[in-house]
């Protein structure tokens, strides 16, 4: 797929997406909309443990419906947010208020590969959501980087190619491929992520998977540091499929592994979720 056609069928997508202009958050429904939210109270966890984080400009990029810009408006930033939809800049405008904290509250429609903003320009950067949409992050990571000022954070959300619920199909599919074997569709992707079975089975887009050992170095090159990061989301796709486990018994015992593994990181386990969320500071 060219990058023009994959843009345009994210853009649709989200367009048309009632959910993720805000009903996913407001919904415990099912089981993504759980996982969605903890994504959201994970994320504002990290940046809120910051000890040296001063109120000044923050940017979402892929800003949705707002609700993470809702947040750090309450928090006392200038708020900046950029989305691909323009349906979604226009729920977020909603959300804060847009037109009546006009001094503080700034959107637009725009990519991430090409921010319309200075060099240094943001104290704190969020990327959430994003970057699986793209075919290929190399300009999207250095616009991303270029935007954040010295001393800054920049916080990005991935999904895990390795967590428990993927790992099987990641080394089916690499053993396919080493042996000659299945299809060859999908196999153009970047080093450094895979495309994502699910997504790609129920979307009419490409959505990747990330080598979180390949990515995170990605992002601290040359000058940026990892402060802070965890996975989250055990999908137990096997044990949902019992009728006897209670959805109420499986929530739980995921939510003791994430907690579990954030008090006590375990080499490798630690990385097991599909959810990623790291914190990154920039160095010069």
């Amino acid at each position: 797929m060219e990058t023009n056609e994959q843009k345009a069928r994210v853009t649709t997508y989200f367009d048309e997406s009632k959910g993720w202009q805000g009903d996913l958050y407001t919904s415990e429904d099912s089981y993504f909309s759980r996982v969605i939210n903890r994504r959201k109270e994970y994320a504002l966890e990290m940046i809120r443990a910051l000890p040296d984080l001063q109120k000044g400009k923050v940017l979402d990029v892929g800003c949705g419906s707002g609700v993470y810009l809702k947040e750090f408006f309450s928090m006392g930033f200038d708020c900046y947010g950029l989305d691909i939809s323009q349906e979604m800049v226009e729920a977020c405008g909603r959300l804060l208020g847009a037109e009546e904290h006009a001094d503080r509250v700034h959107l637009s429609r725009g990519e991430v590969e090409k921010l319309p903003f200075p060099d240094a320009t943001f104290d704190l950067v969020i990327c959430i959501g994003v970057l699986g949409y793209l075919l290929r992050d190399e300009k999207a990571l250095a616009e991303l980087k270029r935007v954040v000022k010295p001393g800054g954070y920049l916080l990005v959300n991935l999904t895990n190619m390795y967590s428990l619920s993927d790992a099987d199909y990641v080394w089916r599919k690499r053993l396919t491929r080493a042996l000659g074997l299945g299809a060859k569709n999908g196999d153009d992707h970047p080093p450094y992520a895979m495309p994502n079975a699910w997504m790609l089975a129920n979307r009419k887009f490409h959505f990747k998977s990330y080598n979180l050992w390949q990515y995170e170095p990605m992002i601290e090159a040359p000058n940026y540091r990892k402060i802070d990061a965890m996975t989250y989301g055990f999908e137990f796709r096997l044990l949902r499929r019992v009728p006897f486990l209670p959805e109420s018994l499986l929530f739980r015992l995921e939510l003791f592994l994430e907690e579990t593994f954030r008090l006590l990181p375990v080499p490798i386990l630690s990385y097991t979720g599909w959810v990623y969320t790291g914190i990154y500071r920039r160095q010069s």
